[in-house]
């Protein structure tokens, strides 16, 4: 069954949603659960949290004494040999990135993994708590419980909740640790609780400019729910162990880690589109690097995050790391073009076959599933090394990891998506080997898409509230609940709205329906005959779903809101955690759903620009094999369904232009009007969040700007690419 459960657990980005998201009613034994698992994660850099539940579980618990309580023994006695040699200490900075710290970290996942029930789990985890190194904790722990059958739907925190040093400014963590001394800024949150707010207007923030241009994207870059979807992403197929070990399908697992990535890589070029970058510029070791990273992060022990400085040359130190990756380049390069791979005892595997793509993606991220560490290295890990620029630290007690070695800060920094352009190019290499789609593979015969409508797309930015409680440090478990400490942080946002999609069919059927979004035409570059040949990996998708056709014209309407691929945002710790105790305490009932994480609702749409800014809707529509169904119930990310085609389908690989007029698919020009500062912007977010956070001087503030929309027709009109469009507003 766990097999079933975890074919999909990275499809977050890639498979869509079966019938909604469900709703269930937890009975005593899973609030138990839930609230065990979840005061594990409080005040995590305070191992001696006197009044909770797990302190005095963890300290009269010995692994030692209880071996039998184990389905492996070999596990605890190789742990407790490594625990009494001397592991990473509580205070050292961990880095799955190291090689001796996920050495470590694979030993305490098994200890918890191999726990015969539940009590035997809480209680080793309770005592791992107390005794071992946070970060590591912190990591073994959400995979244990995304893993293990007793804990499915038990809701883990978002990260920033966990580890707000990793999200936050540094400025902003201090503040938090002062006004939690002083009360300054006390309000009434939820359940009349003492709430301290923190604004997120900080001096760092504006250092960055000065560091490089491209900081102009830090709203994508920073954005709290986007970083956190990655840590949960990159966590439920963890590259640091091997699947021959658990019940987990083996099939997907490289070719998600190259999905995920290049579905990242594509959005994150439609954001440079809307603020006029351009392309992704392409990087020399042997040269300076281009971007910099200017951290504001400070880690818990108080050891600032390395920076890296605007056209840096590699660090003589990091030399070693060059020249092997320049080996493992060769040898990945010479695997695509010969068509095959050489596994540890020199047996050959086709990269042209069926489970090609997925052999590719285990050898290139290094996972436990590749084929032959030892020949092919692992050039993701090389690469995060290499350009984070940290120091080369010969023990695993002083690591001070890069933005890069970890999953929490990776998006932050700019050379991310340098590194990821070069290593998804290897898959687009292989991709363009592969044979294109014929007529059949593409066309939904007696189907024809009609037309496409939808509203006017709008962007703002907002404020929101985020939960930093364990920014601080309490006296005891009691003291912690009594008040919440809360930063108010800028992000984007959009308004939702509604597709109409008009299908004629001349039979009754079911097909699938998949929406993309993408660069608009743009003759400069590209004439339209050859546009997705090179745009295709451009396309973001942005829903999923099956509709039931009816003969004759069927109308489809779907809300942006209902995309099987995104999810809403956490409640929020405080709110999570009172329904939690009420429902305990048989006050009321507790209500949880299977859908918890997923790509963050609020990125739904690229910015644009204010007058708007052209992008491509992509609709297609194909016919799906009923034997090819299956709907999976996944840990955190809810129910999902596969249909058996690749993920990213047809824009998976180039496709021939002859087959644009197919009458499946659509393409529609639409725009994306960014509403900064003005009327409709705020009135929508003063009816959308209300007014508390929306002053009289802004809206007077706005009241000075004229309406917008005339620009909008005109450069849709006239088809140009308004650069300087700003200024002509403002």
């Amino acid at each position: 069954m766990l097999r079933e459960l975890l074919v999909l657990a990275l499809t977050g980005f890639c498979l869509a949603q079966a019938a909604g998201i469900e709703t269930h009613t937890a009975d005593m034994d899973f609030l138990h659960k839930q609230k065990k698992i979840y005061e594990l994660f409080f005040y995590i850099d305070q191992p001696k949290l006197i009044g909770s539940e797990f302190y005095e579980v963890g300290r009269s618990y010995d692994i030692e004494q209880n071996i039998d309580l184990y389905k492996d023994k070999m596990v605890p006695r190789e742990f407790l040999y490594r625990f009494k040699l001397g592991m990473l200490p509580r205070g050292a900075l961990f880095s799955v990135y190291y090689k001796e710290h996920r050495e470590e970290l694979r030993v305490l996942f098994k200890l918890f993994y191999y726990a015969k029930d539940f009590a035997t789990f809480y209680k080793t985890a309770s005592w791992a708590r107390l005794y071992m190194n946070e970060g590591m904790f912190i990591m073994a722990l959400t995979t244990a419980v995304m893993y293990r059958p007793d804990c499915k739907h038990i809701a883990l925190p978002p990260m920033y909740e966990v580890y707000p040093q990793l999200f936050f400014n540094n400025e902003i963590i201090q503040d938090a640790q002062r006004i939690k001394m002083t009360g300054y800024k006390k309000e009434m949150g939820v359940g009349n609780v003492e709430t301290f707010l923190i604004n997120t207007n900080y001096t760092t923030s504006f250092m960055k400019y000065f560091a490089d241009k491209e900081y102009e994207l830090d709203y994508f870059y920073d954005d709290v729910g986007l970083n956190n979807y990655y840590y949960y992403i990159r966590s439920i197929f963890p590259f640091w162990i091997s699947l021959k070990d658990l019940e987990v399908p083996k099939q997907i697992r490289g070719e998600l880690y190259y999905y995920v990535h290049q579905q990242l890589m594509a959005r994150y070029y439609l954001e440079r589109l809307s603020n006029g970058f351009g392309e992704i510029e392409d990087f020399n070791m042997y040269k300076k690097f281009a971007p910099g990273y200017f951290s504001t992060l400070v880690y818990a022990n108080g050891v600032a995050q390395p920076s890296r400085d605007s056209y840096s040359e590699v660090p003589a130190y990091k030399y070693k790391y060059v020249k092997e990756i320049k080996n493992i380049e060769y040898r990945i390069l010479a695997a695509i073009d010969s068509g095959y791979i050489i596994d540890k005892e020199g047996k050959q595997y086709s990269l042209y076959s069926h489970e090609g793509l997925n052999y590719l993606g285990n050898l290139i991220e290094g996972n436990g599933d590749s084929c032959n560490t030892r020949f092919y290295g692992s050039i993701d890990v090389l690469y995060r090394d290499i350009f984070g620029f940290n120091y080369d630290c010969k023990h695993k007690n002083c690591v001070i990891p890069s933005a890069l070695q970890l999953f929490s800060t990776s998006l932050r920094d700019p050379a991310f998506y340098r590194l990821y352009k070069t290593i998804i190019g290897y898959f687009y290499r292989y991709k363009s080997n592969l044979p294109a789609y014929t007529k059949n593979d593409l066309e939904f015969s007696g189907v024809f898409i009609e037309d496409v409508k939808l509203d006017q797309l709008y962007t703002f930015i907002e404020e929101y509230d985020y939960l930093i409680n364990n920014a601080v440090t309490v006296n005891n478990y009691k003291d912690g609940m009594n008040f919440n400490v809360k930063a108010r942080k800028y992000r984007l946002n959009y308004k939702p709205f509604t597709y109409q999609i008009d299908v004629k069919s001349e039979r009754t059927t079911k097909g699938m329906v998949r929406i993309f979004m993408g660069p608009s035409y743009d003759d400069r570059y590209f004439k339209k005959q050859t546009y997705f040949y090179y745009n295709w990996y451009n396309f973001v998708e942005v829903d999923k779903f099956i509709v039931e056709l009816k003969t004759g014209l069927n109308t489809i309407e779907r809300k942006s809101t209902a995309s099987s691929l995104t999810a809403k945002d956490f409640p929020g710790g405080d709110k999570f955690y009172k329904k939690l105790l009420k429902a305990v305490e048989g006050n009321e009932p507790f209500t949880y759903t299977d859908k918890l994480y997923g790509f963050p609702d609020n990125l739904y749409l690229p910015r644009g620009r204010v007058g708007g800014y052209p992008f491509k809707l992509f609709v297609f529509i194909y016919p799906i094999d009923e034997a090819n169904l299956t709907t999976f119930d996944i840990p955190l990310f809810g129910k999902m369904l596969y249909d058996g085609k690749p993920f990213g389908f047809p824009l998976d690989r180039p496709m021939y232009p002859w087959y644009y007029d197919l009458k499946n698919m659509y393409f529609k020009d639409v725009y994306v009007h960014y509403m900064k500062e003005n009327v409709e912007g705020y009135q929508y977010q003063k009816e959308l969040y209300g007014s508390q956070h929306f002053t009289e001087k802004y809206e007077t503030y706005g009241q000075q700007y004229p309406k917008y929309e005339k620009f909008g027709k005109y450069y849709g009109k006239h088809d140009v690419y308004p650069m300087d469009i700003e200024k002509t507003m403002f």
